[in-house]
């Protein structure tokens, strides 16, 4: 009896290692890493870019880096649909593409004026893609953005294209990388704003013998009401961002009387939106945002009282400017409607017969900010004025 079970199970074992057989060993792939997507209006054709790794791209050997760099191959074909234009690279890749780590999809803007929403359903029902892709969009060729490397010739892995900051990690005057599942949550909503940032080549701050160039984001691409509403630059993008997540500090000169006195850095939490009771369907609210700071810098002499009240009045301005700026646009900026029409369904169905924007000159009553200055970083103030 005992034989019959110990030649049962080397059976079963048998069959299951036979089942490995048609698996490929990791260096015999092409990882695709990164998808992009452009559109001809013209011709009425898609081109599907691909980025492709292969092991040795990505191994790193204990104690060395290789000498030479291993090029990042960039594929690119057409097709009157996307799902043509990939399948036309399949019979020219060799070894194998494979999407299983596909963590990158930057979309160019003609896709996103003429054929966005097409898109998004078809990368959607592609269930070789993650939902959890991040998401860019740029004016710059996706071929030369595709081709950039890390500092020091690091491969692509090293870039912002595919380097998400984690919660943990605090970034530093930057924008936050977006996700496919957390823009289409906001891209739905009937109100609120949805961001994708916009990526670029910077070919000025690195050099070696020669430009280095490196990727940046510069700015977001808006959407209302699943509506494309144009592009911000950084300075405001990272304001916005810094306003609305948890893990972005911004370093802030502080003037007062156009005189640069200190420099601070900055953390926030999202603001407290506080609606008014008003008779109209329009919403109307204030701000209250509060806001931890480090002195980095004191440059001039100043009381403490007036610097602090210095910098939460300019703290105020910005906050206004960076709403006024989504105005223009016809944006909300500050997600103000989101919680708002879930709180106030009556009025919002009213106000969805209206074909007007939903925010006016008049919705923001007033910004408060309140600054806690928590580090001088040695820097002394008068023991009074701190009272």
């Amino acid at each position: 009896m005992i034989n019959k079970i110990s030649k049962l199970i080397l059976f079963t074992t048998v069959l299951l290692l036979t089942g490995c057989t048609g698996s490929k060993n990791i260096q015999d792939l092409t990882y695709i890493v990164s998808i992009g997507l452009d559109y001809n209006e013209e011709n009425q054709e898609y081109t599907a870019y691909l980025q492709g790794l292969n092991f040795a791209n990505v191994a790193k050997q204990e104690g060395s880096k290789p000498s030479e760099p291993v090029p990042t191959f960039v594929g690119s074909a057409s097709g009157s649909t996307l799902n043509m234009a990939v399948r036309n690279l399949y019979k020219a890749s060799r070894p194998t593409l494979f999407f299983g780590h596909t963590k990158t999809l930057v979309i160019s803007k003609s896709v996103i004026k003429h054929k966005f929403k097409e898109v998004l359903e078809d990368v959607g029902r592609n269930r070789s893609l993650r939902p959890n892709l991040l998401l860019f969009t740029t004016d710059e060729s996706i071929e030369e953005i595709f081709k950039i490397n890390g500092l020091f010739h690091y491969p692509p892995v090293y870039t912002v294209l595919l380097t998400e900051e984690t919660t943990a990690e605090a970034l530093q005057d930057d924008i936050g990388a977006t996700s496919l599942m957390h823009f289409l949550r906001q891209y739905y909503e009937p109100m609120g704003s949805a961001f994708i940032p916009n990526i670029s080549i910077d070919e000025k701050s690195w050099q070696t013998d020669q430009a280095y160039p490196v990727l940046y984001l510069n700015g977001y691409s808006l959407f209302q009401q699943s509506q494309f509403k144009g592009d911000i630059p950084s300075k405001p993008s990272i304001i916005v961002d810094w306003l609305l997540t948890k893990n972005n500090q911004i370093d802030y000169p502080l003037y007062i009387d156009d005189e640069l006195i200190s420099t601070f850095k900055l953390l926030t939490k999202e603001p407290k939106i506080k609606y008014k009771k008003e008779k109209g369907n329009f919403p109307r609210f204030s701000l209250e945002v509060s806001v931890k700071a480090e002195l980095i810098e004191k440059l001039k002499e100043s009381p403490y009282k007036k610097v602090k009240s210095a910098l939460e009045k300019s703290l105020e301005n910005e906050i206004e400017k960076v709403y006024n700026l989504g105005m223009d646009k016809q944006v909300d900026l500050l997600n103000v409607g989101e919680k708002w029409y879930r709180y106030h369904p009556l009025k919002f169905s009213k106000l969805e017969e209206q074909p007007s924007f939903y925010l006016t000159d008049n919705s923001l009553d007033e910004v408060k900010v309140k600054v806690d200055i928590t580090h001088f970083n040695a820097y002394r103030y008068d023991h009074k004025s701190l009272e």
